[in-house]
């Protein structure tokens, strides 16, 4: 994986929502582990206005987290923390059956993709399919 100058990663968060999410589940399924935002009460939800539901940001590497928390301002009660791929499917599955959607690589302005856990499950199996061909 190239490392992330700032140039990278200005150019990556100015990509669309779809784009971004393209490379979240290349970079997760390369690096296995998932990053995101949590306090000692647990991870940092957001909320889709569409319908109210719970939302769970997740990022592809640590500096989109930080960039993330820094420009949100959320508090110093927050850490930005790795979650291991396989330990996050398996958050996926309960995601589902909680009705909590997946945000995909916010911006610092919140804009992402909102993915359903089944979706971002099946992708991430695509993924894994095209890496052992």
């Amino acid at each position: 994986m190239e490392q992330l100058t700032k140039n990278k990663i200005d150019e990556i968060l100015a990509r669309k929502p779809e784009s971004r999410y393209k490379y979240f589940i290349r970079t997760v399924a390369e690096l296995e582990e998932v990053w995101g935002m949590s306090d000692e009460e647990g991870w940092m939800m957001l909320e889709d206005d569409l319908d109210n539901t719970d939302v769970l940001p997740v990022f592809p590497q640590r500096e989109f987290a930080e960039l993330f928390y820094e420009q949100g301002e959320f508090g110093e009660e927050y850490k930005v923390e790795p979650l291991d791929l396989y330990e996050f499917m398996e958050w996926l599955e309960d995601m589902a059956e909680q009705k909590i959607k997946v945000g995909v690589f916010p911006t610092p302005d919140f804009e992402c993709a909102v993915m359903t856990p089944e979706k971002v499950m099946a992708d991430f199996q695509t993924e894994f399919d095209k890496e052992t061909e």
